[in-house]
C-alpha cells in the first residue's frame, strides 16, 4: 500500500496550485526532493541541536533518483544529505534547506571515527535560499562524486571499462559462499602477482617488458578464472580452484613466461582475424556479360513461385468486384498491423470531423523480438525481448512508441488488384537483350493499406541507376513508414513532379546533401509503365523478397532471382533470412546502419537493392568455382560445359570413367 501511495508523488495534483489537502499525496511545483542517504558506521553530527536526530536526515522512505543525478564516477564518493525544516525555528527562516556533505569512513583517515561539522556551516546553510539549493542539487551531487571534485562527461557509449577489484563477480548461481571466493580470488591474485614481479624484475628486452601485466589486468585475470571455473566446474568448483592455485604456486618463470607468450600472440591472432575479416570485393572471374548469362541460370521456374507470394496470374474481375463487395460489408474495419486492435479507415476522410482513422493513436513496439544469450547457470533460459526498447515480451507492456493513426495492409491479391490490376511484363524489343536489372520498393501506410512509395532499378553487375523516383499512393497517407521506408513528409512535398520521358534518376545535388533529392510520379500506374520501359520478360529481376516489391507494383514477371530462395533458412519457411543479416555474415558488410537509434532515418532502397545484387554475385562465383572443377570453362567469350565429364583426383584433371 505504502509504494503505492508512494508512485502517486510523480503525478502532478489534479487541483494544481489551488490544492488546500493537508500533506497532498500528489506532487506540487513548490516541493522539494529529498535525497536519501545510509547511516554509516562510526557517524556523529556534533554541534547539532539535540532534536535533530539521524532518523530526521536519513527519511525511512527511498526516495527515487533520477539517472542524471545516481551516476557516480569511479572513486571514492561521498553521500549528499539535504534537509529541509530539520532544524530548531526552521519556520523563521521560509524556504531556507541545509546541504550536508558527509563523507564516508574510508575516505579520510580522521572519519573513522566520526564527523564533525561545525555549527558555522550549518548557520550558512540556514541563510542558503530554496532556489539556490534546488539549482545546484545536480551539481553538488556530481561535483562530490570524486576526491578531487572532477567527473567524466562522456557519454556511457564511450566511457572507459570501469576497473574492477578484488571482488568476486555477482554469478546466478554461485558455487560458495562469497567470503570462500573471495579468499580463494586472493589466493591466486598473489600467485599472478607473484610471478609477474619476477617476471619484470627479468624483463630486460622489449619483448619481454610486452609480457608483463599491471596491477588491473591482473585482477581481471583472476576474476576471469575464477568466475570460469563457478561456472564450468560449478560441482567440483573448490577442488579445481585450489588446483588451480597449487598449480601456479608450483609454477617457475620460465612456464609464466611461456604462457604469457602464448596469450599474447592469441590477442594478436584474435586482431589480425578482425582485420581479416574485413570486407573485401566479390571476385568472380567473369567479366560483366559473363556473370549476366550465368545469372541466368539462377532464375527460379515461373511455375513454382506462386507457393513463395508471388502472383502467377491476373485476377478476373469478378474477383476484384466481390472483393471491393466484403470491404463495403464489413464498414472498412481492419485490424492494426503493429498493436493488432480493431479500428476502421475511412477512404475520403469522415465527414463529421475529418479523420482518417478511429479508435485513437497507437502504441506499439517497432522493434522485432530477440532472444538474449542464456546467463551463466545450468537452469537458466534466455528472454524475449523487443530491439526497439529491449523490454521483455512478457511483461505486458502497452508499447515504446506511439503514432497518431493505426495502420493495416493486406496480402489478398484480389484486393490489392482493386485499386490497380496487376499486369504481365509486356516485350520490350528496347531492352539490351544482356541487360539485368536490381529491383527495390518501400512501401507505406494509406487507408488503403500498405501502398507503393519509393522504386529504385539498378543496372547489374554495375549498378548503374535507371531509375528512382518517389510515387504518390491513391489513398490518403496515414504512416510513410519512415523508419523503415526511408522517406519523410518532406521529401513527398518538395518532390518535383515527374513527366514520363523525363530522366527518372535522382537530380543532382551538392555534396554537402547526404540524400539524392528525388523526382515523384503521379501515380502507381505511372511507376509501373517505367518499369516496363526498363524491362522485357527475359531480363532477370533481381532483390531480396521480390514478391513484396511485385505485388506492390502489380506487376507478374516470369524471370525472377531472388535472394531469400538462394539463401534459404535452416529452418525453412516461413522463416527467412533478413538482407541484412546475410550481407554481415557472407559478405561482412554492414548495411541500413542507424547513426542515432532514437531516430532512425530508415532504409535506403538503393543501396537495399545493391546489396541483393552483391549476393547474386556471390552465388554467382561459388557455383563457378564448382562448374571449372567439373572441367566447364570459357569459350569465345560464353560459358561452355566440358566435352567429357571430368573429375579432379589429387588436384589433377582426369578422366572420369563410366560405370
Amino acid at each position: 500500500m505504502a509504494n503505492s501511495l508512494a508512485a502517486l508523488k510523480n503525478l502532478p495534483c489534479p487541483a494544481g496550485d489551488k490544492c488546500t489537502a493537508f500533506q497532498c499525496l500528489f506532487k506540487h511545483s513548490g516541493d522539494v526532493d529529498i535525497v536519501p542517504t545510509n547511516k554509516l558506521p562510526g557517524q556523529s553530527l556534533s554541534g547539532l541541536n539535540a532534536t535533530l536526530s539521524l532518523d530526521q536526515v536519513a527519511p525511512r522512505k527511498r526516495i527515487k533518483l533520477d539517472s542524471a543525478t545516481s551516476q557516480l564516477s569511479y572513486g571514492q564518493p561521498t553521500q549528499q544529505v539535504t534537509l529541509k525544516s530539520y532544524l530548531p525555528n526552521s519556520h523563521e527562516h521560509n524556504g531556507s534547506s541545509t546541504s550536508l556533505s558527509i563523507a564516508q569512513a574510508h575516505h579520510n583517515p580522521t572519519s573513522s571515527h566520526g564527523h564533525d561539522i561545525s555549527t558555522s556551516s550549518i548557520s550558512q546553510a540556514r541563510n542558503t535560499p530554496v532556489s539556490s539549493t534546488i539549482k545546484s542539487r545536480t551539481n553538488s551531487i556530481t561535483s562530490s562524486a570524486t576526491p578531487t571534485g572532477t567527473m567524466s562527461t562522456s557519454t556511457a557509449k564511450t566511457a572507459p571499462k570501469a576497473p574492477e577489484s578484488l571482488n568476486p563477480r555477482l554469478l546466478k548461481r554461485s558455487p560458495a559462499q562469497h567470503d570462500t571466493r573471495l579468499k580463494l580470488i586472493k589466493a591466486l591474485h598473489e600467485q599472478y602477482v607473484r610471478l609477474n614481479s619476477e617476471l619484470k624484475k627479468n624483463a630486460t628486452d622489449k619483448e619481454s617488458r610486452q609480457l608483463v601485466m599491471s596491477k588491473q589486468q591482473l585482477i581481471v585475470k583472476a576474476l576471469d578464472d575464477e568466475e570460469e571455473m563457478a561456472i564450468k566446474r560449478f560441482a567440483i568448483y573448490g577442488n579445481a580452484i585450489r588446483n588451480k592455485i597449487m598449480t601456479y604456486k608450483r609454477m617457475t618463470l620460465a612456464q609464466w613466461k611461456q604462457e604469457r607468450t602464448d596469450a599474447v600472440q592469441a590477442g594478436n591472432a584474435q586482431t589480425s582475424k578482425a582485420a581479416s575479416d574485413a570486407p573485401k570485393p566479390v571476385v568472380t572471374g567473369l567479366t560483366a556479360l559473363q556473370e549476366i548469362d550465368y545469372a541466368r541460370r539462377l532464375v527460379w521456374p515461373f511455375e513454382g513461385l506462386a507457393k513463395f507470394g508471388y502472383v502467377a496470374s491476373i485476377p478476373s474481375p469478378d474477383d476484384i468486384k466481390e472483393a471491393r463487395a466484403s470491404v463495403e460489408a464489413s464498414g472498412n474495419v481492419e485490424v492494426c498491423d503493429r498493436c493488432t486492435r480493431r479500428f476502421q479507415v475511412f477512404p475520403g476522410r469522415r465527414a463529421e470531423d475529418g479523420a482518417l482513422a478511429s479508435n485513437g493513436a497507437c502504441t506499439y513496439h517497432p522493434g522485432k523480438i530477440y532472444f538474449t544469450e542464456r546467463g551463466p547457470g545450468k537452469n537458466s533460459q534466455g528472454q524475449k525481448k523487443y530491439r526497439c526498447c529491449h523490454q521483455n515480451v512478457d511483461d505486458d507492456s502497452g508499447g515504446c512508441t506511439t503514432a497518431p493513426h493505426h495502420v493495416f495492409k493486406t496480402t489478398n491479391v484480389n484486393r490489392l488488384a482493386s485499386l490497380l490490376n496487376f499486369a504481365e511484363t509486356p516485350p520490350n524489343p528496347n531492352v539490351p537483350a544482356e541487360r539485368a536489372v536490381c529491383f527495390d520498393c518501400e512501401m507505406g501506410y494509406t487507408v488503403y493499406g500498405l501502398e507503393l512509395i519509393r522504386m529504385t532499378v539498378v543496372s547489374w553487375p554495375d549498378y548503374e541507376v535507371l531509375a528512382d523516383i518517389l510515387v504518390q499512393p491513391f489513398g490518403e497517407v496515414l504512416d510513410l513508414n519512415t523508419r523503415y521506408s526511408g522517406v519523410k513528409p518532406e521529401d513527398m512535398v518538395s518532390a518535383v513532379r515527374w513527366v514520363p520521358g523525363e530522366d527518372p534518376r535522382p537530380v543532382t545535388t551538392p555534396n554537402n546533401q547526404p540524400k539524392p533529392k528525388l523526382k515523384i510520379a503521379s501515380d502507381l500506374q505511372a511507376a509501373r509503365n517505367l518499369l516496363f520501359s526498363l524491362i522485357s520478360p527475359e531480363t532477370p529481376l533481381i532483390g531480396h523478397g521480390l514478391e513484396n516489391d511485385l505485388n506492390s507494383v502489380r506487376v507478374i514477371h516470369p524471370t525472377c532471382i531472388d535472394t531469400i530462395l538462394l539463401y534459404p533458412h535452416r529452418r525453412g519457411l516461413p522463416h527467412r533470412n533478413g538482407l541484412k543479416y546475410l550481407m554481415d555474415t557472407l559478405l561482412n558488410l554492414k548495411i541500413q546502419q542507424e547513426s542515432d537509434e532514437a531516430a532512425p532515418e530508415g532504409h535506403d532502397s538503393a543501396e537495399d537493392a545493391k546489396a541483393a545484387g552483391e549476393l547474386v554475385r556471390l552465388k554467382v562465383r561459388d557455383e563457378w568455382k564448382e562448374l571449372q572443377m567439373k572441367g566447364w570453362t570459357i569459350q569465345d567469350g560464353k560459358i561452355a560445359p566440358p566435352e567429357q565429364e571430368w573429375s579432379v583426383v589429387g588436384g589433377t584433371k582426369g578422366k572420369k570413367r563410366g560405370f
